[in-house]
């Protein structure tokens, strides 16, 4: 898209490149999936849901571009549970077209050198660039830590513990977070009170999110967010942002691959 002049988020019209790539593009009522298109040689139809809001419909179309650029001349269904999935519910190709709709709606270019000019990444940094690539905050947090070049950690705990979890490329792999969180996290008042976010990213003990005697005097800056609409607190679940207060906690993890 940087060739053809495309410089800021509210230039990206998915459905003018759709165009382009001679897939058009409807909406209307869908049962039993979220998105579809249906392709026979060069052109293309795609369906879009949009009874779910208008960032889930932007996610799904550049979603089902990806399909048609990556899995052309297939008609194919997409479910909510694999478009944007976090756990895994999808195919080889539903991951496929995930990431080139998360490279389309938030260009590397133009996202990154918004994320690094954060001095300290938030739940409330993170709102703001999903204001203004127009993308969902559980999306855009996924993006930042797909690109991080760093270290961070994106959690996500419902009421029976860890969900999933997803790291920055250099994030170790010998520092994966416990199933259970530590009682004075944010995560538990927002799992069963009525809060909805915490004030913001503070200090916690290493121990809150991770194993491990060796991490006992290490810390972490952690602001945690409810995802989701879900009054009943069984149907909760929180997202918590991780990144290590000094490297020594990832000088110390990546000690224990040497074991």
């Amino acid at each position: 898209m940087q060739r053809y002049g495309i410089v800021t988020p509210e230039q990206i019209d998915l459905e003018a490149l759709a165009w382009l790539l001679n897939a058009r593009v409807r909406y209307r009522p869908l049962d039993g999936c979220e998105a579809q298109i249906m392709g026979i040689r060069d052109r293309a139809i795609i369906t879009i849901d949009d009874r779910g809001g208008a960032e889930r419909a932007r996610f799904s179309l550049g979603h089902e571009i990806g399909h048609w650029q990556c899995h052309k001349n297939q008609n194919l269904h997409c479910s909510k549970e694999v478009i944007g999935s976090t756990r895994d519910a999808g195919s080889a190709k539903e991951w496929q077209a995930d990431t080139y709709s998360a490279g389309l709606l938030m260009p590397r270019y133009m996202f990154e050198p918004r994320a690094k000019s954060y001095d300290r990444p938030s739940f409330r940094s993170i709102s703001e660039l999903a204001s203004e690539f127009r993308i969902s905050r559980t999306a855009t947090a996924l993006r930042f830590v797909g690109t991080d070049p760093v270290y961070s950690i994106l959690i996500c705990y419902g009421p029976n513990g860890r969900n999933w979890f997803r790291k920055s490329r250099n994030w170790p792999s010998t520092l994966i977070p416990a199933r259970e969180v530590g009682a004075n996290s944010d995560v538990l008042g927002l799992l069963f009170e009525r809060c909805t976010e915490a004030r913001d990213a503070r200090r916690e003990p290493a121990s809150t999110y991770f194993n491990g005697n060796d991490l006992q005097d290490e810390e972490v800056f952690a602001h945690a967010v409810r995802t989701g609409a879900s009054d009943d607190p069984v149907g909760r679940s929180v997202m918590v942002l991780v990144v290590p207060v000094r490297s020594r906690l990832i000088e110390l993890a990546e000690r224990r691959s040497a074991w």
